[in-house]
């Protein structure tokens, strides 16, 4: 490997255990804070609401941060990200009531629309035009390593101290774990917001192709979106209401998010976006109908990982399409536009699965999943211009 190859794959790495640290609490807040604020008191709808105000935040917020990040720079916003990470956790610690776990939720939310979009944003920075799939899929692998290490340990926690003390703990747990992540990102982390533009730079505009990925991007979170809140449910009505044995069922969809995005990403790389965002896309879609006629979990556990494995082949594909149809004086903005269209879908999605679920029929999301997710992979070949690699922007830094 060439040695300016090496020293940028050292640089895009300082940004992994920062995004791991910092995303230790999310997939144990996913399972246990409607069980938390259910002890609290709560309603179903404010517990709906605990995950709507995040969502909410995320979606106004993150067209504001892209533009920051290209006026102000990524490294900053990067850190503020895991700073409110680990405030976020220190309200969940102590918080006793609805209010406080709503603020707990949009502070979180406001690191949220930070984290991502400067993690993708300087991984991109970072990489040449042919390396960009791989640099972002370390940034997804980074953050489901994070979830993934932190659920379990957290449920660990969660089960052996007594019942009075385990919450606070775990929580007082990530909010160190997060304010560790903080520290390396400001100690390691460069700053990649170009120091000089140049006119051309100057005059560079969003691409009209951006907003084309961004309306299939909306239309394909929305769909999977739909699909991941009621999994657990559709587990439970079907095959068991064992906490525990729930978690074995999805862990290796985890360790498949956890380990090949990166490596998947680098197909991209090599036989280009379009073509990969397709392929996965295809993949997921035809597994969706798959899911709910399985006859037992395992073989569900099972389908569910290879999911899981199309959408790390899609992912790293379709983020890195971002970089490379926007320069680097305009990428913050790009990736706020490309992220505000994921989370508009992330809103969208459940609302229609639960009462897709509920009124209609409980396999009616998966079938309607399979068909959005075919319809996109066809959109993407038909309004993305195909190519063997990454062609429009070919910047690296010196």
């Amino acid at each position: 490997m060439p040695q300016n190859t090496k020293q940028t794959a050292n640089m895009i790495r300082t940004i992994h255990y920062p995004i791991l640290l910092g995303s230790a609490a999310f997939a144990f807040l996913e399972f246990f804070l409607p069980i938390y604020g259910k002890e609290l008191g709560a309603s179903a709808v404010q517990i709906g609401s605990l995950f709507s105000i995040w969502a909410i935040a995320v979606a106004l917020l993150r067209p504001l941060v892209g533009i920051g990040l290209d006026r102000l720079g990524r490294k900053r916003f990067f850190v503020a990200a895991i700073v409110c990470f680990a405030g976020s956790m220190l309200i969940f610690a102590f918080a006793i009531d609805i209010p406080g776990l709503l603020g707990a939720q949009m502070l979180r939310g406001l690191g949220s629309a930070m984290m991502w979009i400067s993690a993708y944003t300087i991984a991109t920075d970072l990489a040449a035009s042919d390396e960009r799939g791989g640099a972002v899929g370390h940034v997804d692998e980074a953050t489901a390593r994070g979830q993934l290490y932190g659920g379990v340990a957290g449920f660990v926690l969660l089960t052996i101290l007594p019942e009075d003390i385990g919450w606070q703990t775990v929580f007082l747990a990530y909010a160190a774990l997060a304010a560790l992540g903080a520290y390396f990102g400001w100690k390691n982390v460069p700053e990649t917001r170009p120091t000089s533009v140049s006119k051309d730079e100057r005059a560079e505009k969003l691409s009209t192709q951006l907003y084309k990925l961004m309306t299939i991007v909306f239309v394909t979170a929305a769909s999977s979106s739909m699909i991941r809140p009621i999994f657990l449910i559709f587990l439970q009505d079907r095959f068991t209401t064992d906490i525990a044995t729930l978690v074995l069922a999805i862990i290796p969809s985890g360790i498949v998010s956890s380990y090949l995005p990166s490596r998947l990403g680098k197909l991209s790389d090599r036989f280009g976006r379009t073509r990969l965002m397709s392929i996965g896309l295809i993949g997921s879609g035809l597994l969706s109908f798959l899911l709910p006629l399985l006859p037992n979990l395992i073989w569900l556990a099972v389908l569910w990982t290879v999911e899981s494995v199309g959408w790390a082949i899609a992912a790293p594909a379709e983020e890195a399409m971002v970089a490379d149809l926007t320069g680097r004086s305009v990428r913050g903005r790009g990736y706020g536009l490309y992220t505000l269209a994921a989370s508009l879908g992330a809103i969208a999605g459940p609302l229609v699965g639960g009462w897709l679920y509920d009124m209609v029929g409980e396999r009616i999301p998966f079938y309607l999943n399979g068909v959005v997710l075919l319809i996109g992979a066809l959109l993407v070949l038909i309004f993305l211009r195909p190519a063997s690699r990454a062609t429009q922007s070919t910047d690296r830094p010196a």
